[in-house]
């Protein structure tokens, strides 16, 4: 399931209004056509939604939970904890899954992060490791932990599910900053990628 986009009517800058160009690459299982990873920006002038969830299995199953999360993101405002519950009670209809939410805008990344899907956030200074909670959603209720992370200037997030060899660690590698999201996000899926899982990886550039 590759990168869906929703952008508000009438809004073609909502991309630039958010300072945020997100892209994401994802592929299934060796022995599947589909997948149960989904990568989802909705886009709201000003700041933009992000969401990678990896619903539990691969297949056929995993890809309806998906779909279902897909289409519950219309539901979502703009608002991290709101969101959250959207997906939390639409993953309850699934097998559950592993869920990173964030919004970006100019100054700042706000988060959720639940189960085994990695992030960071990486200036041309540092890298930090997005911090999450055990869990999975649409399991049971849980008490989401709001995250947020100031950024002063330039700046590259990437998220990855659990088809991502856990050796993967985007320190000291300067390709992350090359070329288009999509093709650093397609590099990592083919370096680092597991063939017995799903594997998708959402890369997110703020060049303000």
């Amino acid at each position: 399931m590759s990168l869906q986009v929703e952008k508000p009517e009438a809004d073609d800058q909502a991309r630039e209004g958010s300072g945020w160009e997100v892209s994401a690459y994802s592929r299934p299982h060796w022995r599947e056509k589909v997948n149960g990873d989904l990568c989802y920006t909705k886009e709201f002038g000003t700041h933009a939604l992000v969401v990678v969830a990896d619903v539990l299995g691969h297949g056929e199953g995993a890809h309806r939970g998906a779909v279902v999360l897909a289409q519950a993101m219309q539901r979502a405002a703009g608002v991290l904890q709101q969101t959250y519950s959207v997906l939390e009670e639409a993953a309850s209809q699934t097998r559950g899954c592993a869920l990173f939410l964030a919004l970006l805008d100019r100054k700042a990344i706000e988060y959720i992060l639940v189960g085994n899907i990695r992030g960071w956030v990486l200036t041309r200074k540092r890298t930090e490791l997005l911090v999450g909670q055990p869990g999975i959603a649409g399991k049971r209720v849980l008490n989401p932990t709001i995250r947020r992370l100031e950024l002063p200037g330039p700046a590259l997030f990437l998220v990855c599910t659990d088809g991502i060899k856990r050796s993967f660690s985007p320190v000291g590698l300067p390709w992350l900053w090359e070329g288009t999201g999509e093709e650093t996000a397609c590099r990592v899926v083919e370096r680092y990628g597991i063939a017995e899982d799903d594997a998708s990886v959402l890369v997110g550039r703020r060049y303000v």
